[in-house]
C-alpha cells in the first residue's frame, strides 16, 4: 500500500466505465469523469486499440485503470488466470490503476508485481451482486487486501434496504490503513454512492455512453456533478 503515490487520489473522482469497443473512440473529457476505466473482458477484440487510447490519455490530465473479468466476477469473457496475468501485466505500463479481484490476487501476483513495476497502483476488489454482507465480513476484505499489499480496496455490494446502507456509511467512518472505494449496487446505489463519496470513497464509478456497466450506476457525467456539489462529512 502506498498512499504517498503520486497517482493516489487526494479526494473522490469518478470513474467512467467503458466495455463497448464503439466507446473507445468517446471525447473523454475531465468534465466527464477524471478516472477511465477499460474493461478488457469485453475489449478482448480490439486491445490494439484500447492500447492506442492508453498512449492517447497518458499524455492527458486523465487517469486511467485496467481490469480484466471473469464470468464469476461478473465479467463479460470466461479468461483463465493466465489470460488475465497476461493482459493486466501488459497492459499496466500504460494504465494509473490496475483491478485486479481479491479473491484471485494471491494468484494473480505477477500482474500485480508487474503493475507496481509500472508505476500503477494495484486495487484489490470485492464484489457481491446479491446482498451487503455482514459488516465483519466486510472488515476482513479490508483487512486481506492491506495483508496483500493492495493500494487500495473496493467493495461493491448489492444494498437490499437502507440498513445495509447505514452499516456500509458506518465502515468507511471507521479509519482504515488503506485507501478505500466503496459502492452500493441496486436501486439504493444512486444514492449510496455520492454519500459514500462525502464519506472519502476514492474511485466512485459511473458509465460512459447509454448503458451501465453495473446494476444502479448514475452517468458518469451526473455522478461527477453530483460529488463535486456534495460537501465531505
Amino acid at each position: 500500500m502506498n498512499r504517498s503515490h503520486p497517482s493516489m487520489p487526494q479526494g473522490p473522482k469518478t470513474v467512467g466505465s467503458i466495455a463497448d469497443p464503439s466507446l473507445l473512440d468517446h471525447p473523454f473529457s475531465a468534465d466527464e469523469c477524471e478516472i477511465i476505466e477499460f474493461r478488457l473482458d469485453g475489449l478482448l477484440r480490439n486491445l490494439g486499440q484500447v492500447r492506442d487510447t492508453l498512449i492517447k490519455l497518458k499524455s492527458s490530465q486523465l487517469q486511467t485503470l485496467i481490469t480484466a473479468r471473469c464470468t464469476s466476477e461478473g465479467g463479460l469473457a470466461e479468461l483463465t488466470t493466465d489470460q488475465r496475468n497476461q493482459l493486466i501485466g501488459g497492459l499496466s505500463p500504460l494504465a494509473t490503476f490496475v483491478d485486479i479481484e481479491l479473491a484471485n490476487l494471491a494468484e494473480m501476483a505477477t500482474a500485480a508485481e508487474q503493475a507496481r513495476t509500472n508505476g500503477a497502483l494495484v486495487v484489490a476488489s470485492f464484489h457481491d451482486f446479491k446482498k451487503t454482507p455482514d459488516t465483519d465480513f466486510l472488515r476482513d476484505k479490508v483487512k486481506h487486501a492491506l495483508d496483500l499489499g493492495a493500494d487500495m480496496v473496493k467493495i461493491a455490494v448489492h444494498h437490499n434496504s437502507v440498513e445495509d446502507m447505514y452499516r456500509c456509511a458506518t465502515l468507511m467512518q471507521e479509519g482504515h490503513s488503506i485507501a478505500i472505494s466503496l459502492m452500493g449496487m441496486g436501486s439504493l446505489a444512486p444514492v449510496s454512492r455520492v454519500l459514500y463519496s462525502q464519506l472519502g470513497s476514492l474511485l466512485n464509478y459511473g458509465y460512459l455512453g447509454d448503458k451501465e456497466t453495473a446494476p444502479g450506476q448514475w452517468p458518469a457525467s451526473l455522478l461527477s456533478q453530483a460529488i463535486r456539489a456534495s460537501k465531505p462529512f
